[in-house]
């Protein structure tokens, strides 16, 4: 296999991939993963399932390697020969145990109009179902600065990106020309992504699948920056936060975006930034299906952020992604800082207060989460 004589032939395992892993202590797990997509050997699940796809060991890597580029393929492989768990499943929009579906069952999902705009603002599942606040306080900026614009949510709309990282391309190649058509038909210019999965999807993965798309695609982040840089949004209330940006791992460092929040948070009077580069920036412990895979560790791994804004001496931690926010929330139970994404955070300094309920949120995904998933909870592996 072509991938796999390229990673060996640069690879000098040197060790500096595992040094910033969370999840990964073992070098012998590269000749595990050049067997089995050598065809030479089965593989352990435990050695595919604890990778978070966070990119910091390619970030590490002198060769710009890291072990990311080879668990994606084997996951495929793994999806290939033993077929899709209830675990992979659940983000499919067609699966009978779809985690969004079995949300909106449980909980009253905002209805937003659906119209033509020159603007097309995608909050994904995560913002339709989960972290609502993410998308209502999206759209009361969007209303604030008097932009054109419609809201695609829906699961129906899903953009496939996470069902793809898990090792399941079908919904990415189902529903993927059906969103880009949808897009078009409603005149947009420009689509404005909240999930950094969708951000990619529509960013990275579509125009290759596709073709090369005739509107433009911008993170959530991105387009904010964008409305105060025009004067569209004027940021008035003081907020004295002291605040730990949390960047997003696919925003960050697998889509290269990280200055647009920030610039959005100097606007904001009150507002100190602590870490004004994403460097030294970890992952939340959410992604690559740790979150539903292995609970309680997923949740440790989120603790260490806290403990990173602490020593930053900040009270407040803000971030750009659903499944960040629904992991930093989840773990911090206990703590004392805060955790807003960053529209909300916004919104409050243009003075628009959106009421949230973090405890109710939990309680509906992880209800959602042991309807979905047998045996949830019980175990933290498969």
């Amino acid at each position: 296999m072509e991938l796999v004589e390229k990673h060996k032939s640069s690879c000098t395992e040197c060790g500096q991939c595992l040094e910033v892993c969370p999840r990964y202590n073992d070098l012998g797990l590269l000749e595990r993963l050049y067997e089995y997509l050598e065809g030479h050997s089965d593989i352990d699940d435990d050695s595919l399932l604890r990778c978070l796809t966070c990119g910091l060991c390619k970030d590490a890597c002198p060769e710009g390697l890291g072990i990311k580029m080879l668990i994606s393929p084997a996951r495929q492989k793994w999806v290939s020969e033993h077929g899709l768990t209830d675990r992979q499943k659940m983000v499919d929009p067609e699966a009978e145990n779809n985690l969004f579906k079995k949300i909106a069952e449980l909980d009253e999902t905002p209805v937003y109009e659906e119209r033509s705009g020159s603007v097309v603002y995608f909050p994904g599942c995560a913002g339709t179902y989960i972290n609502k606040i993410m998308a209502q306080a999206t759209v009361a900026l969007l209303d604030k600065a008097a932009v054109d614009y419609t809201v695609m949510s829906g699961v129906e709309y899903c953009c496939g990106a996470v069902s793809a990282g898990s090792g399941d391309p079908g919904p990415i190649r189902r529903n993927g020309q059906r969103n880009i058509e949808e897009i078009r038909k409603r005149g947009a210019k420009t689509l404005i992504t909240a999930c950094p999965g969708c951000f990619k999807a529509f960013k990275d993965i579509y125009p290759k699948m596709f073709g090369k798309l005739d509107f433009q695609v911008l993170h959530v982040s991105q387009y904010l920056e964008l409305l105060i840089r025009e004067g569209k949004l004027a940021p008035e209330v003081v907020l004295k936060h002291k605040v730990f940006y949390h960047d997003p791992c696919h925003l960050t460092r697998v889509m290269g975006v990280y200055r647009e929040a920030r610039e959005v948070l100097k606007h904001i009077r009150g507002t100190e930034l602590a870490n004004e580069t994403p460097e030294n920036s970890a992952c939340c412990g959410f992604g690559g299906g740790v979150r539903v895979n292995y609970p309680s560790e997923s949740l440790d791994v989120a603790s260490d952020r806290y403990r990173a804004a602490e020593k930053l001496g900040c009270d407040t931690i803000i971030t750009n992604c659903g499944g960040c926010m629904q992991n930093l929330i989840e773990a911090g139970k206990n703590e004392r800082i805060e955790v807003f994404d960053l529209a909300e955070y916004l919104s409050l300094a243009c003075g628009i207060k959106i009421e949230r309920e973090d405890s109710r949120m939990l309680e509906l995904v992880n209800k959602a989460y042991r309807l979905c998933i047998l045996g949830y909870g019980k175990s933290d592996c498969l």
